[in-house]
């Protein structure tokens, strides 16, 4: 790989995107060396169309003092033929991915890079680095320089190298959730159409014991001839070497494969499929690279994974709960309403019976302790009165004697 920075955007570039860029843009823009401390011209080479071999950019002076070139960090790197071959410095620490391609709008020079302290001495400010494309990025992330270093992917969260790329990985009832820098190995047999508007690349992480792997759509409808030219020789000619290897690794004898320790590998910046878990997508011509290299380790990243369990497994686990706490009372997306209807649960309505001794109104008529003053020999003679009527009978005797008197006269006359 060879990369240096756009003067007129202050991106940084990758050579492998030359061919992909416009011709008028790259012949009428200059290129320089990445860092600050340096900044000698880097001349792009092999980026029109009928070019043969990949484009490239090439360094014809010496890098300067200062230069990310001589910096001793970078003495253990495993540099590629086109760094030592075209004299191209490391990728530096990238803070940016911008997803927005500016590369035909100019920004305003910044003139204030350099400040005065005390009016004597001058001090180089360095501005945050930036790309439009994932390439640099990834070179820097393989470097393992410093993958903890904060890469910011507007408008989505900043997160590390490290949390933000993610090897693709199977794991039973796992997906992954966020956008990335995804990456894996390719299966190298498969070969695309070079006329499509959609790429499928198949990856060799796959659900254990079957076919369902891991997938990457990529979405080219957009992309120019140009682009679609670029990315398909550029994806042939990694998979040719791929290709080659493997055949390699057969043992004739054994009627086996070795155990390979390169791979076809892609890294994108994409998005997973909301429905399909082993559905990954991207679109973007400079957020996709392929390469054949030595297999890169397990990222180790469980920041965007996020479990898979059915709406049925999760009622039988409610089901199953003897209690259930606020949180998961309110979360009602995930709880069936039978669950949060408290009538559901026996043993709480059982103390609802206790409105039944509502009949202890009857107990009401226990103010009849009230008549308890009957004991008392007092109120008894109120029935007394009775004897009135008595006093009636004198009247009703009278009268009665009347009558015979009356009866006796009628015989004496």
């Amino acid at each position: 790989m060879t990369v240096a920075k756009d003067s007129s955007t202050d991106d940084i570039v990758h050579g492998n995107d030359l061919r992909g860029m416009d011709d008028f843009y790259v012949r009428t823009t200059e290129f320089l060396c990445p860092y600050l401390k340096c900044r000698i011209k880097a001349t792009p080479c092999s980026y029109r169309s009928e070019n043969v071999n990949q484009s490239y950019f090439k360094y014809t002076g010496e890098h300067k003092s200062g230069c990310g070139i001589h910096d001793a960090k970078n003495r253990n790197r495993n540099n590629s033929n086109d760094e030592k071959t075209h004299n191209s410095p490391p990728a530096p620490f990238i803070s940016i991915l911008r997803l927005e391609n500016d590369e035909r709008i100019h920004r305003e020079k910044n003139d204030n890079r350099t400040r005065k302290v005390n009016d004597e001495e001058v001090v180089v400010r360095e501005h945050p680095v930036s790309s439009s494309s994932i390439k640099p990025i990834v070179d820097y992330y393989l470097s393992g320089v410093n993958n903890n270093e904060f890469l910011s992917i507007p408008p989505y969260e900043k997160r590390t190298y490290n949390e933000t790329f993610q090897k693709l990985k199977y794991k039973p009832d796992v997906k992954y959730f966020k956008p990335a820098i995804y990456f894996g190995a390719l299966q190298s047999n498969l070969t695309l159409d070079p006329n499509a508007d959609e790429y499928e690349i198949v990856f060799l992480a796959r659900k254990k014991g079957t076919k369902e792997a891991f997938k990457l759509k990529v979405d080219a409808s957009n992309w120019n001839s140009s682009q679609k030219d670029v990315f398909f020789k550029e994806y042939e000619k990694q998979r040719e070497k791929a290709e080659r290897y493997r055949k390699s690794l057969f043992d004739k004898k054994t009627k086996s494969y070795k155990k390979a320790n390169k791979f076809l590998t892609v890294f994108f910046f994409g998005f997973p499929d909301d429905k399909e878990p082993l559905l990954l997508h991207t679109n973007h011509f400079k957020l996709v690279y392929v390469s054949f290299i030595d297999d890169v380790k397990d990222t180790f990243n469980t920041s965007n994974e996020i479990s898979i369990v059915s709406q049925t497994n999760l009622y039988e686990l409610t089901a199953n709960e003897t209690n259930i706490s606020d949180f998961e009372a309110n979360d009602v997306s995930y709880v069936d309403s039978d669950y949060l209807n408290s009538a559901s649960f026996l043993p709480e309505p059982e103390p609802e019976p206790e409105p039944e001794p509502e009949p202890e109104p009857e107990p009401e008529p226990e103010p009849e302790p009230e008549p308890e003053p009957e004991p008392e020999p007092e109120p008894e003679p109120e029935p007394e009165p009775e004897p009135e009527p008595e006093a009636e009978e004198p009247k009703s005797r009278g009268g009665f004697l009347n009558g015979l008197k009356a009866i006796i006269e009628k015989f004496r006359r």
